[in-house]
């Protein structure tokens, strides 16, 4: 099976880098959209869109919802969402090397965690060939981020298939919050020179735009014996936003990523399996548009559209160029004041060109394929300001398992205006990919052995069936609490399967025994935990969140080797954050994150902080230390895979100038 990517050392650039920071020095930087600007209570009511495609106070969502809000991600210090992704309870955040990594909510981590959702303003950037988010060929320009919303648990009913154990929704600054010009750079030890420029202006009928750039690069992470290894990454990205009020935004993005990473050239001549290096490239584009038309009485229609092209190139695996056009629809209304309709629809066609070679294929090697969704969702008030009821399903149809249904129930009761419980029963599914369903792929050769993966057309798709129990408190106005515990149960999980050996002969390879490898479903699980979330100012320039989840993961397979899925979760895991403004030109904000014991790594706490400084009116620097507990630890993976990678400790500097 196609293993995922690690990336490129390319040094073009550090002395131009290197220059822009120190010339950035002299100017100035203004910060918004404080952290300390809002109260908890505030925060409570803040409105999250990704639980019901509504507006609605996340203190009154019958979901486990947290927004990690786009101040938080510029305190922290972090460099990529992947890493901002830490501070939100319940999710496991993995990095597997430089350039790649596990992130996963409530269990079924891997490389490509195929459970989980992930979207940029809407836009799916779930990989329909391999199942999950290749997060290398997202490095998105953190300052242009508003918040990240995140939905622990299934989101089938309203996103479809796919959302099975969460779904992570990364939107993006209404260009009017984004005027003036913007620039930005860091470099550092891990960190080897990052520029970022953006400038926005007005347009007419109240309309505004921007447009951006960003080049990066990043060192190689560090084999057990101190050598670096193979897995350089640099990439470019740029684009535009423009909005119309709230009515109208059309966004495109364009960009490449080049990625290290060693791999095996198997042969079924002598030598048999030479690890070889390559360099993997990430090509995309999409253009996006959305068009919100909200009535007096409040009703509110909204149709999005985009096409997206997306190509990853692999030497000795394949090349995957790929176009899907989108087009979704959605109308809310209330014709009764007990009753809150959402429905919608949905069109998707992919068209997609899997080119192979000599020990990577697919069957067909050009698809077409095509999915079609149908939603609906009542809210119903029981009794006013008290007891809500929702009920909803999406109904949809793929070219892989066909028909699939997914409904849920939820019901809420606010007993005052600071608690809120909630309960809910949800379905979700996992459909199948042209990776389990279409793919001949080399595992191994040896003198006259070929062992390989091949097409299985039967395989299903997985499932879910999930209970969740919720609570939320405000206890004080400056102190809340949210607390979630689950129990999910799951059917038809993948497996793989040896099938009979057979001869082959053939006129391109030496005759060999096929030693054939199928994906299945045979096997069946159950996880049980609960997540903690809690908020505290405890003055007016000190604010602390703290985080704490706990799974439970059972398997049941016809062979314990298939039940590797248990040993790639932390049962405990745990965060504490805390920003500070000790001075009114001084920032210090630190944050601690615990990972209990995987099999394939050891139990680690990760430290990072965060010193920035500004000067005069639009300059603002910042010192930033990333794992400062010690040199270095794995985060995923095992020693002896060819491209094991331990993350080591990170130092940088960043300047921003705005004007």
């Amino acid at each position: 099976m196609p293993i995922r990517t690690t990336r490129g050392r390319v040094h073009a650039y550090r002395t131009t880098s290197l220059a822009l920071l120190a010339g950035l020095f002299t100017a100035s930087y203004s910060l918004a959209n404080d952290i300390f600007d809002l109260s908890i209570e505030q925060l409570m009511e803040v409105k999250i869109h990704s639980v019901s495609k509504k507006h609605e106070p996340i203190a009154h969502t019958a979901a486990a919802a947290y927004v990690l809000t786009g101040e938080d991600i510029q305190r922290a210090g972090v460099t990529t969402i992947a890493d901002a992704l830490r501070m939100v309870p319940g999710v496991q955040v993995a990095r597997v090397d430089s350039n790649s990594w596990a992130i996963s909510i409530r269990g079924f981590n891997s490389a490509l965690a195929n459970k989980l959702l992930v979207l940029v303003d809407g836009r799916s950037i779930y990989n329909p060939v391999f199942g999950g988010t290749l997060w290398e060929a997202h490095d998105l320009m953190l300052e242009d981020i508003e918040r990240i919303e995140v939905i622990r648990g299934p989101g089938g009913t309203i996103w479809g298939a796919n959302a099975v154990n969460g779904v992570i929704n990364i939107l993006t600054k209404n260009s009017r919050d984004t005027q003036g010009t913007l620039a930005s750079a860091l470099y550092g030890n891990e960190e080897q020179g990052t520029v970022n420029v953006r400038h926005g202006g007005r347009l007419e009928n109240n309309g505004s735009y921007r447009i951006y750039a960003k080049r990066f690069q990043r060192d190689a992470s560090r084999k057990r014996n101190g050598d670096d290894t193979f897995d350089n990454w640099d990439g470019f990205r740029t684009g535009f936003r423009t909005d119309w009020a709230d009515t109208f935004t059309l966004q495109g993005d364009a960009y490449r990523t080049n990625a290290e990473q060693l791999r095996v050239d198997y042969s079924l001549t002598p030598p048999y399996m030479p690890v070889k290096q390559q360099m993997i490239h990430y090509e995309g584009a999409h253009l996006l548009g959305r068009w919100t038309d909200v009535q007096p009485d409040n009703s509110q229609f909204s149709l999005q559209a985009y096409i997206d092209w997306a190509k990853r190139d692999e030497p000795f695996n394949f090349i995957d160029d790929r176009i899907t056009y989108d087009l979704d629809a959605q109308y809310n209304f209330a014709p009764y004041h007990i009753h809150e309709f959402i429905v919608g629809g949905g069109l998707r066609f992919l068209s997609d060109d899997k080119q192979g070679n000599r020990n990577v294929s697919f069957s067909p090697q050009k698809s077409r394929d095509e999915l079609y969704n149908f939603f609906i969702q009542d809210k119903i008030t029981l009794q006013p300001d008290t007891w809500f009821l929702t009920l909803g399903s999406k109904f949809e149809h793929n070219n892989f398992s066909g028909y699939e249904t997914q409904p849920n129930i939820r019901l809420q009761w606010q007993p005052n205006a600071q608690q809120t419980l909630w309960s809910a029963i949800s379905r979700a599914v996992r459909t199948p990919t042209a990776v389990e369903e279409n793919l001949t792929s080399t595992l191994g050769t040896v003198a006259n052995a070929r062992l390989a993966i091949e097409p299985n057309e039967h395989f299903r798709a997985e499932e879910l069936v999930a209970y969740e129990l919720g609570y939320r408190h405000q206890i004080k106005p400056n102190l809340s609490l949210d607390v979630t515990t689950f129990y999910n149960d799951y059917q038809h999980l993948m497996t793989t399967s040896i099938r009979t050996p057979r001869l082959v002969i053939n006129t391109i390879d030496p005759p060999h025994v096929f030693i054939p490898v199928q994906f299945t479903n045979n096997m069946q699980g159950k996880t049980r935990g609960a997540e903690l979330a809690g908020h505290w100012s405890a003055t007016e320039n000190m604010k602390f969140t703290v985080n704490y989840s706990y799974l439970h993961l059972q398997l049941d397979a016809q062979e314990e080797s298939q039940k590797s899925a248990e040993l790639l979760y932390p049962r405990h895991q745990a965060g504490l954050a805390l920003f500070y403004n000790p001075g009114q030109q001084w920032t210090l904000d630190t944050t601690l994150t615990y990972v209990d014991q995987l099999a394939v790594a050891p139990s680690y706490i990760r430290w990072d902080l965060n010193l920035g400084k500004q000067i005069g009116k639009n300059v603002h620097i910042n010192l930033v230390g990333q794992n400062l507990g010690d040199s270095a630890h794995p985060e995923f993976g095992v020693a002896t895979d060819i491209n094991y990678g331990e993350i080591e400790r990170s130092i940088f500097a960043r300047v921003s100038w705005q004007f």
